[in-house]
């Protein structure tokens, strides 16, 4: 089932991109459970996620981001067990590659295995080359690429979502809005600090940029 087909048929938001410190997930689950969100797209985390779902009744959509070395972040989510399956081997090809904890993919990759997955097109800004990369990842996704519109509370969020909009809109790429959620709560930013922290190797008072900039990502 193509998981954009629930966000339209149920007419509730859905955050199709969670990706969150095991924690977290089930303070998530209870908070979409009581926001009356039907849905979460989770990008890691699947098992705890997993019984969070059952426990709560929020549907949970397995996702993945991909870092691309030749392309943008994309996001990708399996439509049933063979594209799932055909996910594990994009990813486990990747990790071949680069080694333990790491994975090396190019956009030759996804389009040679996106059979049965949705694709999401992310991008923080519009640039030179934006209306050929959503043209590029049309013609590999067909009826399953859709671009992503996230609020990033910067300066000239606005004027840049609407210009990934119009591009999007004349590649033929639907849009849809996603909050690149971390966390439940506001009050969580700064654990979430300490866990990137903590994933990072560095300290809180040398971490600087690398700290979330706000507390909006809940």
């Amino acid at each position: 089932m193509n998981v954009l087909v629930l966000f339209i048929s149920e007419q509730r938001y859905i955050e199709l991109q969670v990706s969150s410190h095991f924690s977290f997930l089930r303070e998530l689950f209870v908070a979409a459970h009581d926001l009356g969100i039907a849905a979460l797209g989770l990008l890691a985390g699947i098992v705890r996620a997993h019984e969070a779902a059952k426990a709560t009744g929020v549907r949970l959509i397995v996702g993945c981001r991909l870092h691309l070395e030749d392309f943008p972040s994309i996001l990708v989510y399996p439509t049933d067990r063979l594209s799932y399956s055909r996910l594990c081997r994009l990813l486990t090809l990747g990790k071949s590659r680069a080694g333990k904890g790491k994975c090396a993919l190019t956009f030759k990759d996804v389009e040679e295995w996106q059979q049965g997955l949705v694709g999401l097109f992310v991008s923080d800004k519009p640039s030179d080359l934006l209306a050929e990369e959503l043209g590029k990842f049309r013609n590999a996704f067909g009826d399953r690429a859709y671009c992503a519109l996230t609020r990033r509370f910067r300066p000239r969020d606005a004027h840049y979502l609407q210009a990934i909009s119009d591009l999007a809109s004349r590649a033929r790429v639907p849009t849809v809005v996603t909050g690149d959620v971390l966390y439940h709560s506001p009050a969580r930013r700064a654990l979430q600090d300490v866990v990137t922290c903590i994933r990072l190797k560095t300290s809180i008072d040398k971490a600087g940029f690398l700290k979330e900039r706000h507390a909006d990502r809940f």
